[in-house]
């Protein structure tokens, strides 16, 4: 894709942990700022708005001097209301209003070069796109009380329920017992479960799936192949709403693919399966992803209600 001279474009990812923001102008990268999630989902209504205010406060922004196009991937944007509220605070800076709002895991792809493929995203939650000839399909990303299986919030979750089992059998809590109650600074048990109906946050929890992962426990092991298989089936659900095309790419992103020992169990698994598809790990982060897409709009090539995928 070639990129206008002169053009200046905002890219954002939202995540439910934490967003970032890239200003590009022509090929080169003016600012960056990073800030807590302005997720609605993840953060209500108020802190997500502050957290973007926070992020758009970092870059040298000015209305008189309008962009050519900002794009946002937002976790967990299934309300209109919260795409319109986001949009609202960013059309100032757009000229002709030109703001376009997309699922964060419709990032993944173009962060990785590609148009055709299967991006997923295995962070605080997890949610898998793929995309050919033109047509769309999502699976998952339905957020932390229904789904997210094999995400960070699904590992702890999970974590957690294997130590409770081990107490209600009158079992010692094991390694993973210890190191969870370690990391999250609890004295007990019961003083952990307190924390998590005080503050079910999805992201403050997930920051323990490294917990997990790291974990030489054998339900941890357990769990992780539990994870890996959830993951095989998010891409399976993309391709056969797709009529189960061969040879897709399939790319690989979010906070959980930097552990070693997960990475390694979901490549192996994915190219076992999918012998026909390249199987790869995103390197760069996926607010490439969006400054591409506004790079793409400032060109005139608007971001059709595929890339939506509500």
């Amino acid at each position: 894709m070639a990129v206008a001279r002169h053009s200046q474009v905002l890219g954002i990812d939202i995540g439910a942990t934490h967003s970032r923001a890239r200003l590009v102008a022509g090929a080169k990268v003016v600012a960056e700022a990073t800030a807590g999630s302005a997720s609605v989902a993840a953060e209500g209504l108020a802190g997500a708005l502050a957290a973007l205010d926070e992020l758009l406060a970092q870059l040298p922004l000015d209305e008189r001097r309008p962009l050519d196009a900002i794009c946002v991937g937002a976790a967990g944007i299934t309300r209109r209301v919260a795409a319109s509220l986001i949009e609202e605070r960013l059309a100032p800076f757009a000229a002709e209003g030109r703001v376009f709002i997309v699922g964060d895991v419709s990032l993944v792809l173009p962060a990785a070069g590609l148009d055709e493929g299967i991006g997923v995203i295995c962070g605080t939650g997890t949610v898998a796109v793929g995309r050919q000839d033109g047509r769309a399909a999502r699976a998952g990303g339905w957020g932390y009380l229904l789904a997210d299986e094999g995400s960070g919030y699904w590992l702890v979750c999970r974590a957690v329920r294997a130590v409770l089992d081990r107490r209600d059998r009158g079992r010692p809590l094991g390694p993973l017992g210890s190191e969870l109650l370690h990391a999250a600074r609890m004295p007990c048990l019961a003083d952990l479960i307190g924390q998590f109906y005080e503050d079910a946050r999805p992201g403050r929890w997930a920051s323990y799936a490294p917990v997990v992962l790291g974990s030489p426990d054998p339900a941890a092991a357990a769990i992780i192949e539990e994870a890996v298989r959830a993951l095989h089936l998010l891409v399976d659900a993309v391709l056969e709403r797709l009529g189960h095309p061969s040879g897709l790419p399939i790319v690989l992103a979010g906070g959980l693919m930097t552990s070693e020992r997960f990475r390694s169990a979901v490549t192996g698994e994915l190219r076992r399966a999918k012998p026909s598809s390249a199987v790869k790990v995103l390197h760069q982060p996926p607010v490439a992803g969006a400054v591409r897409l506004a790079q793409r709009a400032s060109a005139g090539l608007v971001p059709d209600s595929t890339w939506e995928l509500e």
